[in-house]
């Protein structure tokens, strides 16, 4: 029989209370533990892998098989071990001493006299045993019983101190992640997947394993894996782990779950009219139901654990409770209306058609708000057919001018509307952006209809899509000076404000103004980190507002840490209140984020399971630099046949900023084949197209590589001079002072020198990777002799590592690539065969008495 996949995932534990080897080495000394936990918190598994810690040093005396075929049969659990010193125990007048250390799980299934007998044997020092015992989590129905004997005994060992007591912490967010990092097969999985099966797992080690299966399961066979778990097979491991998570939660529970579920983003204070309120407070407060950071305190509800709450509760019961608050919001409408519950009932009127749904009960003014809000919903995702029915069905009530407006946005073929915005934005974009005009084409007749906001929104948007065209035509001033105009309308709402302070920045990066797009980046981080989420801003503006602040930082040659770390805690939030087209705009800027700190295979990962999800999530232009990234970053790595494969594949068009990029990437890839002379006709051609242009943060790309292949003429050598005094990106002296400091040792690795910027650290990670290996068999003689065979490059960069800075540190002294820096240092300890780069500055430092730099000449 093979082995069980369930447990075939891990040689190791996660969490700070979970060092078996630890623990063991208490029981060796002689301390009895208690191993207190809920279901699926790991318990058993934590005892058979201390178990097994003590099988290794020959200290383990018997695992104890507890049944419950067994508990009730006098001494039946010691007898059926076979272990001739536990059966002495039934013996009251037995002294042996057990050698080695007992292990029991599950303690409530051991008969009393087991119990009794092994609690006399730890109070007479004659066993050391590990006790499992199970708790309950909160609100569970079903709690253990105390008083029981069995239990009882066990908790008098804790309490009298004959025994430790340790209760297992439940599984965080952060444990979970380092778990399924453990599972064979978890590179499929893209971050916000990771993100929302450790959502999904709630707390639980057991549910969090069986998820973690599934999800890899379903990737390796190319399905998305969050809609793989929307469907649980009822027979299959994740199925029964799940009946066994929800078995002993309150019924008022299960019905919030399941309401919720079917009403997301239920706001909370709805939420408390309409399922019992303690369990309202008590699921946000335990986190199977997430509420939002808007006034309204939107609710999400792990889908997971409620889908199995609708199935234990049945869909009748919930129809009916749907049903049922949509009467009271309707009877109640003139104290508190909600608009996800009023989309609920009119796609009720709208199943069951005039004559059964009771539609015609309520005032035309009724049914026409209850419309217009399902109208709206279903056009900002773009379900036009669902939105025109519920259009029609309100202006029969009502010829009100909104609905009208609706359904003009649900028919395609309407002649006020302009088809550009489907072009260039996703689904719920490309809506706002139509309502805005529509809004600007309806003020001549219905002028006191149309807000002020919505109005100045509409100008805001028309500016923003001109400089998108002026970025894609590689005219960086136009482009600014139409964002920056934008951001003068003084009535726009927040979410306009914040997308015209992501354009401005994006657009003053793309120019070469490091400074005021940095303004502009810092007022998007305050927006980000208002207490309470501005109106109209939702996870989506915020994931927008990353991607574009990490895309900056990338452009401009800065450490983007900071706006990962943002991100890391986004996708967090993400996972559990966003939709499809948020998973894939999180997916986009964690592309982003892994090219720049080293890892293109994981950023390739997630660009594409991203644009899986939902390709139109991303304008075709941002999906398609963010692919260029990804590929130059593979090129750079090594991977060159994927990287051209990527390449290939991705279909640029006309653009001159596409059309340049994908020359700069193709560069790359040449140069990392060995195929430089054709490296240099595409880097020529590169700096043609940004030739002229104001486009500073391109065109120093572009001459620095120029320069690195050879190929600059001396008044291109001077621009890229004038351009580092006229800008102040982090590029720009960066590109000049690497140019001055190049050596002829730097240019056999002309690959890593194309980069003209360092990698970015990963988020709480050391600077360092841990030392490789290097067998001291690779000394070459004396110590004095190996370091005559360094480089002067080399050297230099050994004493910097001896007076104790880092990687990163030296790069920027010397204004090299990290990478640089790094190859320089293996290739140093090759030659004198350092184990470690301290070791390496040490033996440097010592035969050359001292001093940093000297005889360096930039």
């Amino acid at each position: 029989m093979g082995e069980d996949r369930s447990t075939k995932w891990s040689r190791g534990l996660v969490g700070t209370d979970r060092d078996a080897a630890a623990l063991a080495k208490r029981a060796r000394g002689g301390t009895s533990l208690v191993l207190a936990g809920p279901r699926g918190s790991g318990r058993s598994y934590l005892l058979r892998t201390i178990a097994a810690e003590l099988k290794r040093h020959d200290a383990l005396a018997v695992e104890l098989r507890t049944s419950c075929a067994l508990s009730n049969v006098e001494f039946g659990a010691i007898d059926a071990s076979g272990h001739v010193g536990l059966r002495a125990l039934s013996e009251h007048t037995a002294t042996s001493v057990v050698e080695g250390v007992v292990v029991v799980d599950d303690v409530d299934s051991l008969d009393v006299a087991s119990t009794r007998a092994l609690a006399r044997g730890i109070a007479a020092g004659r066993v050391t045993a590990v006790v499992g015992m199970r708790t309950a989590r909160a609100r569970s129905l079903s709690r253990p019983d105390d008083s029981d004997i069995v239990r009882r005994t066990v908790l008098d060992l804790w309490l009298d101190g004959l025994a430790r007591r340790i209760d297992l912490a439940e599984l965080s967010t952060d444990d979970a992640l380092d778990m399924i990092a453990l599972f064979p097969g978890a590179d499929l999985l893209d971050n916000t997947t990771r993100a929302a099966i450790a959502w999904r797992a709630d707390g639980s080690r057991t549910l969090l394993r069986q998820l973690i299966i599934e999800a890899i399961a379903a990737a390796r066979i190319g399905r998305d894996p969050l809609t793989a778990l929307q469907t649980v097979a009822r027979h299959s491991r994740l199925a029964v782990a799940l009946s066994e998570h929800v078995a002993d939660f309150p019924r008022e529970d299960l019905a919030c779950l399941a309401g919720v579920r079917r009403l997301p983003h239920l706001e909370l204070a709805v939420a408390t009219r309409l399922f019992d309120a303690e369990s309202v407070q008590a699921l946000v407060a335990t986190g199977l139901l997430h509420a939002d950071a808007s006034v309204d305190r939107r609710l999400t509800a792990n889908d997971l654990v409620a889908q199995e709450a609708q199935r234990q509760l049945g869909p009748s019961m919930i129809d009916a409770l749907v049903e049922a608050a949509g009467t009271r919001m309707l009877t109640e409408a003139e104290e508190w209306w909600s608009s996800i519950i009023a989309v609920s009932v009119s796609e009720r009127w709208h199943r069951l058609g005039v004559g059964a749904s009771g539609e015609e009960a309520y005032s035309p003014e009724l049914r026409a708000r209850v419309a217009l809000d399902a109208a709206r919903e279903a056009n900002d995702r773009g379900d036009t057919a669902h939105a025109a029915a519920h259009a029609a069905r309100g202006l029969r009530a009502v010829e009100d001018p909104e609905l009208r407006l609706e359904a003009r946005l649900a028919t395609p073929d309407d002649p006020g509307m302009s088809p550009e915005p489907a072009q260039t934005a996703g689904t719920q974009t490309r809506r706002r952006i139509a309502r805005s005009r529509a809004a600007r084409v309806a003020r001549g007749t219905a002028e006191d209809r149309a807000t002020v906001s919505t109005i100045a929104d509409g100008r805001i948007d028309a500016l923003l899509e001109d400089a998108a065209g002026a970025v894609a035509d590689m005219d960086g001033a136009r482009a600014a000076t139409v964002a920056e105009h934008a951001l003068t309308e003084p009535s726009a709402t927040p979410a306009a404000r914040l997308r015209a302070l992501i354009a401005a920045g994006s657009a003053q990066t793309f120019r070469g103004d490091w400074r005021r797009a940095q303004e502009h980046y810092r007022a998007i981080e305050r927006i980000l980190d208002a207490r309470q989420r501005p109106e109209g801003i939702g996870v989506r503006d915020r994931l927008r507002a990353l991607l574009s602040m990490l895309a900056g930082h990338q452009i401009a040659g800065a450490d983007g840490t900071a706006i990962h770390k943002r991100l890391e805690d986004e996708v967090r939030i993400t996972a559990r209140e966003g939709e499809s087209e948020d998973l894939s705009i999180a997916g986009a800027a964690s592309a982003i984020a892994l090219a720049c700190i080293g890892r293109p295979e994981a950023s390739q990962r997630e660009l594409a399971t991203a644009l899986s999800r939902e390709p139109s999530a991303m304008t075709p232009l941002d999906a398609t630099m963010i692919g260029l990234a990804v590929a130059d970053e593979l090129a750079t790595a090594g991977r060159t046949e994927e990287a051209r494969s990527m390449l290939n594949r991705l279909r640029t068009g006309p653009a001159p900023l596409l059309v340049r990029s994908r020359l700069y990437v193709e560069t790359t890839i040449l140069t990392a084949e060995g195929r430089t002379d054709e490296a240099r006709q595409a880097v020529r051609a590169a700096a043609e197209l940004s030739c002229g242009r104001s486009a500073a943060a391109l065109r120093i790309r572009d001459l620095f590589r120029l320069i690195t292949l050879g190929e600059a003429k001396a008044a291109e050598i001077d621009e890229l001079v004038q351009l580092a005094a006229t800008t102040d990106l982090p590029l720009a002296v960066a590109a000049v002072r690497r140019v001055a400091a190049r050596t002829s040792e730097e240019e056999l690795l002309p690959v890593d020198e194309l980069r003209l910027h360092g990698l970015w650290s990963a988020p709480d990670a050391p600077e360092s990777q841990p030392p490789v290996a290097i067998p001291r068999g690779t000394m070459h003689g004396l110590p004095e002799e190996a370091v005559e065979e360094l480089t002067t490059r080399e050297r230099e960069i050994a004493l910097l590592a001896d007076e104790g800075l880092t990687n990163r540190e030296i790069a920027t002294r010397l204004f090299l690539s990290i990478r640089t820096v790094e190859s320089h240092v293996y290739q140093a300890r090759m030659k004198v065969g350092a184990p470690s780069r301290r070791e390496l500055g040490r033996v440097v430092a010592a035969v050359s008495g001292g001093g940093s730099g000297a005889g360096v000449a930039h």
